[in-house]
């Protein structure tokens, strides 16, 4: 004789009634999963989940998922069920994990762990209240395959108060809308290509949105458009192709992200059974374009794409809201000085709000500013291919709270590639970014030769409180006469390139470069009040400062009210927890 396995949850075998209905999402796996779930048509049937992460440095996010119920065989003794995931990318909404019988004795009469296998779960995540599970059983099991299909218990971890706080994935997946085409032999995926005109469009988190070519949104400053992107978003391209989202002039773009529900923009080849390993340049990225200012107006024209002017005279321009998103594998590169990064920004104004992004393994540039006043906090670039941050064509916005991560990576080039123009050095309005807490970290074993912060072609620029490290040409290189004479002389600064507060620490720390030029490098950040080399810069976990870090205590009082006042160089207060701003939304940047 069979029987149907009952389980019941680690809270007692919760029962209750709760009135939700079934969706299909595209879900990202995560610990806001964990908790009670039960049958509310079958009582006593639950499951325990909990996910658990995988992290590492460098790489993408993996993770186990695991369930556990307790139940009774015929004869009425106790044991355990559990079931277990090989580890899954974060993606995989629908998995096989195996099914185990623990049996250990009882309290009054303990007895060594006995674990069997006894069958195969299929596991089917809907969405944060729907969760299909088909029981496999082994023909020598003693029990019967059956279908369990759950949600949260009406209190404990994964009550629908708490997952309504923390899982975003809420809504069912109807189809494709009138703008995208469903897509062949991919479950929950919609295509989107060509121009949005005149419309206000929504990327919901039900769905996996894959972008074929260019998504261009709005004509230029016509037909404006509006592109919407649900937290929790998972958007892709079609692989080693210049597949990206544009944003002309005009248009916005609202795609708000929250820390435990980050909007992601990669490769195909993350997707679940993808035939093949991401890559950079697996994607184009995201570009943005407005009307603020630069010094190659009127005639500005983004180098990827001959259709998208940039530019204008409206220093305050508004393109929209990006917060907490990740652009992986991006970077598709056309030719020589003609590349797509993972952020591309031309002439976007200061009304624009850029927060939490991160760059992952982009083959170019993780953020390239050409011209515009727009601001960003706390962005991060892991294992990029070539710049970090890069500024060009008169490029005057502010940048605070940065971290540039390239241990143990190849491909990477500088951290800091600041620029005015590559063909007037003196053109106005001259590049003069201000820049603070930034932590720079090269890859001292790099086979290319790379600065941490290279200023050249005349660019200025103001950077308080900077932490640089491990770059295998120079810390800090000036070049170009242009440079030079824009900053003055150390002696006698002009303003518009200042460096004060800020810790470096490389095997050659200065370069300076130029047909005659004025004063050194070392002379010119020496000079200044607060500046330090030292030979370590006394960092755990790869980027955050201990105790007796010569980071700390350095002030940091800024007159302009959109920089955050601060007691340290570079980007993070210490090595706890709570200072360290990266945790919940990034990939591959903590153990």
């Amino acid at each position: 004789m069979t029987s149907t396995l009952r389980f019941c949850t680690l809270a007692a075998c919760v029962a209750g009634g709760l009135a939700v209905g079934t969706a299909d999402a595209a879900v990202r796996l995560s610990d806001a999963f964990d908790g009670n779930w039960f049958n509310p048509s079958q009582n006593g049937r639950g499951l325990a989940v909990d996910y658990v992460p995988l992290t590492a440095v460098n790489e993408r996010p993996r993770g186990v998922f695991f369930g556990a119920a307790f139940t009774y065989d015929n004869q009425g003794n106790p044991f355990w069920v559990s079931i277990q995931s090989d580890p899954l990318g974060e993606f995989a909404f629908e998995f096989d994990a195996a099914i185990f019988r623990v049996a250990a004795g009882t309290w009054p009469t303990p007895a060594t762990p006995g674990v069997d296998r006894i069958g195969t779960a299929r596991v089917t995540i809907d969405s944060c209240n729907a969760m299909t599970v088909v029981l496999d059983m082994d023909a020598d099991s003693g029990f019967d395959d059956v279908t369990y299909d759950y949600i949260p218990t009406a209190t404990g971890a994964a009550s629908p108060d708490t997952l309504a706080n923390q899982c975003v994935y809420q809504n069912a997946f109807a189809g494709c809308p009138s703008f995208a085409t469903p897509v062949a032999g991919v479950d929950r995926a919609c295509a989107l290509s060509g121009n949005i005109l005149g419309q206000e469009i929504t990327l919901t988190n039900d769905t996996t949105w894959v972008i074929e070519g260019k998504l261009g949104i709005g004509g230029d400053n016509t037909q404006q458009s509006i592109l919407n992107i649900e937290p929790g978003t998972l958007i892709v391209g079609t692989g080693d192709t210049f597949d990206h989202i544009a944003i002309s002039r005009g248009s916005k773009i609202y795609a708000q992200g929250r820390k435990d529900a980050p909007i992601v923009f990669t490769s195909p080849f993350e997707l679940p059974g993808a035939d093949g390993e991401p890559s950079p340049r697996d994607i184009g990225g995201l570009a943005i374009a407005g009307n603020a200012p630069a010094n190659c107006n009127p005639n500005c024209i983004a180098e990827w794409d001959p259709t998208l002017p940039f530019g204008g005279d409206i220093a305050n321009d508004d393109s929209g809201v990006v917060r907490y998103m990740q652009v992986r594998y991006a970077g598709f590169v056309f030719a020589s000085n003609r590349e797509l990064n993972s952020f591309t920004l031309a002439g976007v104004g200061s009304g624009t709000v850029l927060e939490n992004l991160q760059s992952f393994f982009g083959a170019d540039d993780a953020i390239e500013f050409f011209g515009g006043t727009v601001n960003v906090k706390y962005f991060v670039d892991v294992c990029g291919g070539d710049d970090s941050f890069d500024w060009d064509f008169g490029y005057t916005g502010k940048l605070q709270f940065g971290l540039v991560a390239q241990r143990g990576c190849s491909g990477e080039d500088h951290g800091m590639e600041l620029a005015n123009s590559p063909t007037a050095f003196d053109a106005l309005p001259r590049a003069r970014g201000q820049v603070a807490n930034l932590t720079l970290i090269g890859n001292p074993q790099a086979s290319r030769t790379t600065d941490g912060v290279q200023l050249k072609e005349g660019s200025g620029g103001n950077f308080w409180n900077l932490a640089v490290t491990g770059f295998t040409r120079s810390c800090i290189a000036l070049q170009d006469d242009a440079t030079f004479a824009a900053a003055g002389t150390p002696a006698n600064l002009s303003g518009i390139t200042t460096m004060q507060g800020s810790v470096i620490s490389c095997s050659n720390n200065f370069r300076t470069a130029g047909t005659a030029p004025a004063f050194t490098a070392d002379a010119w950040f020496n000079a200044q009040s607060g500046n330090a080399s030292a030979a370590s810069l006394g960092l755990t976990a790869g980027f955050l400062p201990t105790a007796g870090s010569p980071l700390l205590n350095r002030p940091f009082n800024p007159t302009n009210d959109w920089f955050v006042p601060t007691d340290y160089a570079g980007a993070f207060a210490g090595d706890s927890a709570n200072d360290n701003w990266t945790l919940g939304w990034t990939v591959g940047v903590n153990p």
